[in-house]
């Protein structure tokens, strides 16, 4: 009870299509691929409200259920309609299909379910329309049998899977003893559709007679008529073969007859499957290969009908998830709960201990007098340590070279001597090494500066500031500063 009440929650839409179903007026046909053998079947119904009792007794007989089903809607089972194109995107336009069309059909566009693409003829779309209500029933009837729906298509639409894709072919379909359909296919797509009527079943019979003979002739003027404005449309690609595929008629035959009347050639349509006898079948094939790829698709996710989650089965699987939640959540903590409580009382033994401890150590300290003297002591040492860290400061950044004079400077400045160079006053304070003089050009400056290098002491040198000028005199002046060590006193 508790499984098929969650079922919704959890169900996933599996993208494999198991099994097809072809639906029409008078019989519902079956055909699943199991990947060992095909399997065709079908039941015959007196209407569309035995649609349900004959899926069910299909995907029972054939042991389905958890398939995922292709629907391809047979004929008068869908409306087929080509209207202009709106300057609408994409999904706008799927959402505004069922408004485009409502002049064109008798229910009101809540009550129609609409798809559709682009013909070959880009102002134009190729409309495909389905009752809304007649969907849910197949769904509905599907999901009873134990499976889901993963696409719903047209007849017309899933023929394409007999044609070529670089050719443009006129496929000739009746299902049982209904009309002849027309239908034709250019580059794999769906161009065109006609519906002949008053023409007998069989078309083709042994023996011949004239009737026979003036049927096959007034056929073969219809779809030379057809063929003459499929060839005015198509002008690049026109139609170049018939396919037959008509119940209850020999279509080998047929195709031979129409042939000798026809200036395209006419073939029978032969499916790889043996098995697939009747059109309906091979229709139902077509949909099941053709699968989710379809052009048209009545099921897909904006046009699937909503789905109501505030429903009683879903109130009550809500209300049991929640039932089930809280006992394994009540659960874990009286389960939690037990397991710490030995430790929460071990842990409340230490706290109280440790409190005594602190209430103790507080009274000690209340108890502990600091003697004045000791203060003094250690303010004097203080003091000490601060007046030794300032002269190791001093000492850091004192000039070793005043510890042996500055003879050495002044002896290297001599034999550094240009005669492009004349010194006017030399500062020297600790590292820092000031010159200011005259040069006979600026260049001199430079030049002299380099033959430091040579003097171990004025190499120790480092200068940040060179400024070259001329005085009032116009001769050259030069002004050279140390580089200051930050910190330094």
């Amino acid at each position: 009870m508790i499984q098929r009440l969650l079922s919704p929650f959890f169900s996933r839409k599996n993208s494999i299509l198991n099994a097809a179903l072809a639906l029409f007026s008078d019989t519902v046909i079956l055909v699943a691929d199991n990947e060992a053998d095909v399997i065709v079947d079908s039941v015959s119904i007196t209407s569309v409200t035995e649609w349900q009792s004959a899926i069910e007794m299909l995907i029972a007989k054939h042991q389905l259920a958890g398939s995922q089903l292709a629907i391809i809607l047979g004929p008068g089972l869908y409306q087929s309609l080509l209207i202009d194109k709106p300057e609408l995107s994409g999904d706008e336009l799927a959402l505004a299909l069922p408004y485009l069309v409502k002049d064109l059909v008798n229910e009101s566009p809540e009550d129609i379910v609409v798809d559709g693409f682009s013909s070959l003829n880009n102002d134009r779309i190729q409309v495909f329309v389905s009752n809304r209500q007649q969907m849910n029933k197949i769904v509905l009837a599907c999901q009873s049998a134990g499976c889901s729906v993963g696409c719903m298509t047209v007849d017309s639409v899933v023929l394409s899977e007999f044609t070529a894709e670089n050719r443009s072919q006129l496929v000739v379909h009746r299902y049982g003893n209904g009309n002849l359909q027309l239908t034709a296919f250019s580059q794999h797509k769906l161009f065109f559709q006609r519906q002949l009527r008053g023409f007998d079943v069989p078309l083709v019979a042994t023996p011949s007679s004239d009737i026979q003979a003036l049927q096959l002739d007034s056929l073969a003027l219809e779809l030379q008529r057809s063929l003459d404005f499929l060839s005015a449309q198509l002008r690049d690609n026109s139609i170049s073969q018939l396919l037959i595929s008509c119940d209850n008629d020999d279509n080998h035959q047929l195709a031979q007859e129409l042939n000798v009347r026809l200036n395209v050639t006419v073939e029978a349509l032969e499916p790889q499957v043996s098995l697939l006898t009747s059109t309906g079948a091979r229709v139902a094939w077509a949909g099941l290969k053709q699968g989710l790829s379809s052009s048209i698709n009545f099921y897909s996710q904006h046009l699937q009908p909503k789905r109501q989650w505030l429903t009683l089965n879903n109130m009550v699987a809500s209300w049991l998830v929640l039932m089930v939640l809280i006992s394994v959540v009540s659960g874990v903590y009286t389960y939690k709960s037990r397991q710490l409580a030995p430790k929460l009382a071990s842990s409340k033994a230490q706290l109280t201990a440790a409190q005594s401890q602190l209430t103790l150590t507080q009274k000690q300290l209340q108890l502990h007098i600091v003697s004045p003297i000791k203060q003094q002591r250690v303010s004097a040492l203080e003091q000490d340590i601060i007046a030794k860290q300032s002269t190791l400061k001093a000492v850091a950044n004192h000039d070793v070279s005043l510890m042996v004079g500055y003879g050495q400077v002044l002896t290297q400045l001599a034999a550094a001597g240009s005669n492009n160079i004349a010194i006017e006053r030399i500062s020297i304070s600790g590292n820092a090494l000031d010159l200011n003089g005259v040069a006979r050009t600026p260049e001199a400056v430079p030049g002299w500066l380099g033959t430091f290098n040579r003097y171990s002491t004025l190499a120790e040198r480092r200068f940040q500031l060179l400024n070259i000028g001329r005085d009032d005199t116009n001769q050259v002046t030069f002004t050279l500063q140390a580089q200051r060590i930050q910190g330094a006193n």
